[in-house]
Formats: structure tokens, sequence, C-alpha cells
């Protein structure tokens, strides 16, 4: 079988394990005369403490017979690896060799401090580590699934009763928003009580006194909580943001390089059906 067709029959079979998952990644070259250390049989094998520092990648996938990922610096075909993987789903860390596969040009429409997307084929994975990624990659894709399932009723369920969908969704609303009110109002009732009879026990103050200290201690309080959670809002405004705008330019990117790929005669077919399910949805809802 020719260089080509692994590659091919690789690639294919990772397209069918993999999914795309938030790791920790450390990599660094395995020079050709510590190659045998690193690669000669599973048992017993050692792996040495990595001099590497966490590369920076944009994304990855993995599977239990390998990775790809992107990657700032080119990488040649057949060259080995010594991998430390961090999945922080679980935390788990997983170290074994790799082998490059392919190392081609990324999307890219992606940010390009990333333009190598860099396939891996583990060569030395032991089994504990093996049977952790099946198990792994079987949960995630079941959790995805679900995920994915429960996205699209609900998106029909919208698209078919739009009105009605449409006012579930205030009212769910309305009603959080009450309970909401309703949960700080309790605790405040508790803790002018609470103060209350701290300020009575402490002071021996009158009702009068009682309540226009327990006033002002609740004003000094509420104003040390909003000075402190008002220096948090803008940062933390900030981080929701970007990573909106990352997630925003990731799907369109992703979106703009999938269509990219298609045929003068698939992107027709998509155009084709997507105007007529609109036409469809827009005639049946008026």
């Amino acid at each position: 079988m020719s260089l080509t067709a692994t590659q091919t029959q690789h690639h294919n079979r990772r397209l069918a394990l993999r999914i795309y998952e938030q790791v920790n990644l450390f990599y660094q070259a395995i020079p050709d005369g510590e190659l045998s250390a690193h690669t000669t049989g599973r048992a017993g094998r050692v792996l040495p403490p990595s001099s590497s520092v966490e590369n920076d990648t944009l994304q990855a996938n993995i599977s239990a017979n390998g990775m790809s990922f992107t990657a700032k610096e080119r990488m040649l075909t057949g060259d080995y690896l010594l991998l430390r993987i961090l999945l922080l789903s679980s935390m788990t860390t997983i170290s074994t060799c790799g082998q490059v596969v392919y190392c081609k040009p990324s999307n890219p429409y992606e940010d390009n401090r990333y333009p190598h997307t860099v396939g891996i084929r583990f060569v030395n994975l032991s089994e504990a580590d093996s049977a952790l990624l099946r198990r792994h990659v079987d949960r995630r894709n079941k959790q995805e699934m679900t995920i994915k399932a429960l996205t699209a009723a609900l998106l029909l369920t919208a698209l078919a009763m739009p009105d009605l969908a449409w006012a579930l969704l205030l009212g769910l609303l309305h009603h959080l928003w009450e309970i909401a009110l309703h949960v700080a109002h309790l605790l405040f009732e508790y803790l002018e009580m609470g103060l209350d009879h701290v300020v009575e026990h402490l002071l021996h103050t009158g009702t009068h006194e009682t309540q226009v200290i327990v006033f002002y201690t609740i004003v000094t309080l509420a104003s040390v909580v909003a000075y402190f959670v008002g220096r948090r809002i803008p940062a933390a405004g900030k981080r929701w943001l970007n990573k909106l705008l990352l997630f925003a330019l990731r799907k369109k990117s992703s979106y703009g390089y999938f269509w990219e790929q298609q045929s003068g005669l698939d992107k027709l077919k998509i155009v084709g059906i997507s105007a007529t399910a609109i036409t469809a949805y827009l005639y049946l809802a008026f």
C-alpha cells in the first residue's frame, strides 16, 4: 500500500472517530537518535520528562487512534513527536508518541497564526490510555448527539409553532424574573432581621435607633458589594464578548471553508434545497 493510500485510510478513520476537544497540548520533535527509546515496544516504555512548553493551537480533534491540530510550524510527514495531552473536560493526561501522517494548510479563513493542520497517528499508545480515549470519545459523542437532538427538537417545535414558542419563552422569562425578585426580597428580609437582633443585642438600642443603624449598615454593605462587583463586570463582560466573537468567527470560517470545498453542483443543490425549504415554510406559515 502506498503512502498516499495509507494517509487516506487513516484520514477517513479519523473523521469517523474524531471529537473536537479542548486540550492543553505539549509536543516536541524526537531526534532520530532517540527514536528507538520512545517507539520500541509498549511494555515498560518510559517517556522522558518533556522539555517543551505548551504549544499554541487553535483547535484540536482527537480519537483513540490519533489526533489533528492546528500549528504555527510546518512538520514533515513521517516525523515523530513526543506528546503530552491534557483533556481539560476530565483533567486526564496522556503521554505517548505520534507520527506525523500529514501536514496541510489549515482553513484559510482561520487566523493566519495557525497556517498548518497536522495529523498525528499514535504509535505506542498504552492499552490503558487507548481504552481511556475510547471511553472518552464515546461519552463525548453521546453527549453531543443528545445536545444536537434536543436542539433540533426545540428548533423544529419553534418553527412549527412560532406564536406558541414565543409566548412560552416570554412566560418563562417572566416567571424567572418573578422568582429572582422574590428570592432577593427574602434574602433582604432575613439579612435585615438578623442585623436587627445583632444590633439590639450588642448595643442595647431601641427600635428607632436599631432601624437607623441597620439601614446605614445595609447601605454600606451594598456599596462595598457593588464596588467589587462593578470592578469585575467590565472584565467579565469583555471576556464573554471575546469568546462570543471567537465562536462566531470560528463558525463563519468553518462554513466558508466548507462552502469553498463544494463543487458547483453541490453548491447549487444546497442553495436550491435551502430556498425551497424557506419558501415552503413561509408559504405554510402565512
